[in-house]
């Protein structure tokens, strides 16, 4: 009877470890995942444009229309 009793006893701490580690795990990849949403929402801070010529496309600067609107990164913005 007495290793019954420690055998239901030792099942239900391992349970509720097991229990408590998994509810855990699971705040924290909310938590992550709602960071990473958050930032793609969020879009692009700062990239750099350049309008170009005379045309019908709307320059995103000054409303203005011309020919090419070019959009990217480039390396000599970082330094």
């Amino acid at each position: 009877m007495k290793k019954k009793v420690l055998l239901a006893g030792m099942s239900l701490l391992v349970m509720t470890i097991v229990c408590y580690g998994s509810f855990h795990d699971e705040k924290i990849e909310s938590a992550l995942l709602m960071e990473n949403i958050e930032a793609l929402a969020g879009g692009e801070s700062h990239v750099p444009m350049h309008c170009v010529g005379s045309g019908t496309v709307d320059c995103p600067i000054n409303h203005e229309k011309v020919k090419i609107v070019a959009t990217g990164y480039s390396l000599e913005d970082l330094y």
